[in-house]
């Protein structure tokens, strides 16, 4: 059968005992389907999307809404946490100006 599918004969093994163990065996990675407890839940990310997208902060970016809410005595996640959210989201482009600052065009030189 291991020449067949063209492996080792000790791969074959492992495959098999990683069957029957695991069930499949295809997956084998370390920390390939890991459950993060402190993960942000659902109700959080749409509180961070809905404070985010509110008129007052919706020209800042993130490092400049959480000290705000800091400031208010609110805490609904970290920086990090916000730019993940927007970036899933699809809104991490540059917030505030609609264009980003540009370089001033050099003086042209008149020569004779």
């Amino acid at each position: 059968m291991a020449a067949l599918l063209g492996v080792g004969l000790t791969t074959l093994q492992r495959w098999r005992r990683q069957f029957a163990g695991v069930g499949d065996g295809l997956d084998g990675r370390k920390g390939s389907h890991r459950l993060v407890s402190h993960r942000l839940t659902d109700e959080e990310r749409q509180r961070i999307l809905l404070t985010c997208n509110q008129p007052e902060f919706a020209a800042l970016q993130p490092g400049q809404i959480v000290p705000i809410l800091a400031d208010r005595g609110l805490y609904i996640g970290s920086e990090r946490s916000f730019y993940r959210v927007l970036h899933d989201h699809g809104q991490a482009h540059r917030r505030g100006r609609a264009r980003p600052p540009q370089e001033p065009r050099p003086v042209p030189r008149l020569q004779a």
